[in-house]
């Protein structure tokens, strides 16, 4: 297998390793005169987040994938709202599964949700897609959709793969479903401005961005893959190093 190494420019992967999308968390609104319009401004803010995962939530009914079970919740700090989103797997009638919406974290241990109002709003507008908004170089980066595991909940390998899975169909509305990939809809990661596709156990799909100048995988923990990674060139002509030999890449290539 080989792996990337020392990349200087832009191989644009097809297979990235990222997992799991810095947007600024602005406020909405301006600054209140008086205490009553602050709480005005954090109840209109919570509902209308509410009503956006709610939408989610509406959409997800008729995703063939709310067949499998799945409880999840949704913490959103600055619109001080909690969720729980209980996906039951069963067929309440033709192609529609019942998936409902409660206050509250879980009362069991699993995956949270930590995002910022900014970013669910893009999400929900078509701006960028939520596997992109996860994306991070490394575990310890901050992305403004994050997954977290609740105390006492020790996911398997299997877990994080179907959880990848869940993230790209629940977060992406309609049928087929379909994701931007412009400029405008990328996050920096890795060196480069990254689009994820889909991501599930043994397969990671996305495409990158690079501008002239741009140095990709430059941290030497970036540099090791644990998976086959295939590279495709769509446009522009890149210079890199895979197993420590020198390669440049043109539009209509692969490098493999």
């Amino acid at each position: 297998m080989k792996n990337l190494k020392n990349n200087k420019t832009v191989l644009i992967p097809l297979f990235i390793t990222l997992f799991f999308c810095n947007a600024s968390g602005q406020i909405i609104n301006g600054p209140q005169s008086s205490p009553e319009g602050l709480i005005n401004s954090s109840a209109a803010l919570r509902n209308e987040i509410e009503e956006i995962i709610r939408s989610f939530v509406e959409d997800y009914k008729s995703d063939r994938h709310a067949t499998n079970a799945r409880i999840v919740g949704i913490d959103v700090p600055e619109a001080n709202g909690k969720w729980t989103i209980t996906i039951t797997g069963k067929e309440i009638e033709p192609k529609q599964w019942e998936v409902y919406m409660s206050d509250g974290l879980p009362k069991q241990p699993t995956y949270v949700y930590r995002a910022e109002a900014d970013i669910l709003r893009a999400i929900n507008d078509g701006k960028v897609n939520a596997m992109t908004a996860q994306v991070k170089a490394f575990s310890s980066d901050y992305a403004p959709l994050d997954a977290y595991e609740m105390e006492g909940f020790e996911p398997t390998e299997d877990d994080n793969g179907q959880m990848n899975a869940f993230s790209f169909h629940f977060w992406t509305k309609g049928f087929p479903e379909v994701v931007p990939f412009r400029p405008t809809a990328t996050r920096k990661a890795h060196g480069m401005g990254a689009t994820i596709f889909y991501y599930e156990k043994g397969l990671r799909t996305g495409w990158g961005h690079m501008q002239p100048g741009d140095r990709v995988r430059e941290d030497a923990r970036e540099q090791a893959m644990p998976f086959p990674m295939m590279g495709v060139m769509i446009k522009g002509t890149a210079k890199g190093i895979v197993d420590g030999a020198p390669i440049t890449a043109s539009e209509g290539n692969t490098v493999n």
